[in-house]
């Protein structure tokens, strides 16, 4: 008879434990995109319309590397921050009507906030960069 509770018992624990991992699909909603070094990330926004459309590329020493595309009657202001944090300077360009460029040097891994504004109309884009 003990040996009987103790296999239910582990039974028991045994299921918790796999309902408990099946059910974390429920709680991540909308996961964070995950970028690491000598990667491109493609974001685009959701708010702001006509959609603009970014690429975020990483290198080896984690310069990062802006390319935003947007229609001809914008112009988007661009800043790119660590999660809450201070802007990071860009090197900033304008690579043809439509299109505009720029790089900078991450400070750290972890969460980052790409913020476009168009007008009245913010968007906050997050990524997370890894080591």
């Amino acid at each position: 008879m003990p040996t009987r509770i103790i296999a239910l018992t582990l039974l028991g624990l045994i299921l918790a434990f796999i309902l408990l991992m099946a059910s974390v699909t429920f709680f991540v909603r909308e996961p964070l995109p995950i970028v690491g070094a000598n990667q491109t990330l493609l974001l685009h926004t959701v708010e702001i319309d006509p959609q603009i459309r970014t690429a975020v590329a990483i290198d080896g020493s984690y310069r990062v590397d802006l390319t935003v595309e947007h229609a001809d009657g914008q112009s988007p202001e661009v800043a790119l921050r660590p999660s809450g944090g201070n802007p990071i300077p860009l090197d900033t360009g304008t690579d043809s009507a439509g299109a505009w460029s720029g790089s900078g040097q991450l400070t750290r891994p972890g969460r980052w906030e790409l913020v476009l504004q168009e007008g009245e109309t913010r968007e906050i884009l997050q990524f997370i960069t890894r080591e």
